[in-house]
């Protein structure tokens, strides 16, 4: 069932970056159209990647699904297909060539993604995950290694809205990022890219959810790394639109070593 899945979510990646790169009049990306489920305004290039996400998945998979702006779709199956289908809105309204469809398959909740695809609709590069057979990037196995504090590189939210910590946690290392996709830099920490991703704020309003980091955990744990709350203790998040949580993503566990 697990291959079925991802073949599917390969599909929908396909077919929502044709859709992302048509939208040609950056005034219609950037227009609001609606709120979204989580109470935040809806972007136009959203709803309509979404749109198209959605279609597809009623019409080849009846499980219900999570998504960023209809909240919770049921239908008859078992498990939930939990979906951002553009993860870094506003970098793809710079046209800054970070940003992706995020899709995860899991039977109850964040502890149990059983797949994981996250596909840059700049660049087209996939990465994906099946519970137990590790993780790849566009075909190749991935295998991180371990570094030495100096060639350390962190991605660490920052701004008005990140709590003082993140400040202490951005002083840590020699190279510092922000790159303003949360599941294509937790998957560059399962690369071997980054080695932290750090996203903490004071209140929910700015914190990350389900479908923000649902297919990056899946990616990152099956090479052996895990994504944390605020305390450093595994994370788990419920099928919940609302929800929001702080977010630390790690590949090796030395680094907790350098965190205030």
């Amino acid at each position: 069932m697990e291959r079925k899945i991802l073949d599917h979510f390969r599909n929908v990646g396909e077919k929502v970056e044709k859709v992302v790169r048509s939208e040609p009049v950056e005034s219609e990306k950037d227009k609001d159209v609606g709120m979204g489920a989580d109470g935040t305004p809806t972007k136009c290039i959203d709803l309509k990647a979404e749109e198209t996400a959605i279609e597809y998945f009623k019409n080849n998979l009846d499980h219900s699904i999570l998504s960023e702006e209809e909240g919770i779709v049921e239908q008859e199956g078992a498990g939930f297909i939990v979906m951002d289908p553009v993860d870094g809105t506003r970098n793809s309204l710079l046209d800054i060539p970070f940003y992706c469809i995020s899709l995860a398959f899991t039977p109850s909740d964040l502890s149990e993604v059983k797949v994981g695809y996250v596909r840059n609709l700049h660049t087209g590069t996939e990465y994906h995950a099946i519970e137990g057979e590790g993780s790849y990037k566009e075909g190749e196995r991935l295998s991180p290694k371990s570094k030495s504090g100096d060639e350390n590189t962190f991605s660490v939210y920052l701004g008005e809205r990140a709590v003082p910590e993140s400040f202490e946690v951005a002083s840590t290392p020699r190279r510092v990022r922000s790159l303003g996709s949360a599941a294509l830099e937790i998957c560059m920490v399962a690369e071997g890219t980054l080695d932290l991703y750090y996203h903490r704020t004071p209140g929910q309003r700015r914190s990350l959810r389900l479908i923000d980091i649902a297919a990056g955990a899946l990616i990152l744990r099956e090479v052996g790394g895990e994504v944390y709350n605020k305390d450093l203790e595994r994370l788990n998040m419920d099928i919940d639109p609302s929800e929001r949580k702080d977010v630390i993503a790690i590949y090796d566990e030395g680094v907790k070593e350098e965190l205030p």
